[in-house]
């Protein structure tokens, strides 16, 4: 059975805020697993497709786009 990570774990390797991950799942950007109400993970071979698909991409989260 695939491990699956936890949104913290994903920030981590992407380099990004949990509440960023949360928002890629929402807008559908990475899959996400809900294994109870409130909580989501995500499977490495995810993480790893996002990495290829935003090579070049420039995927970020700005709190503020104004900036």
């Amino acid at each position: 059975m695939e491990e699956l990570l936890r949104a913290e774990e994903v920030a981590r390797i992407l380099k990004v805020t949990p509440s960023a991950i949360f928002k890629w799942a929402k807008a559908g950007v990475i899959p996400s697993y809900r294994i109870h109400e409130k909580c989501l993970r995500f499977k490495m071979e995810d993480v790893v497709a996002l990495i290829e698909k935003g090579k070049g991409a420039g995927l970020t989260h700005k709190k503020d786009a104004r900036r």
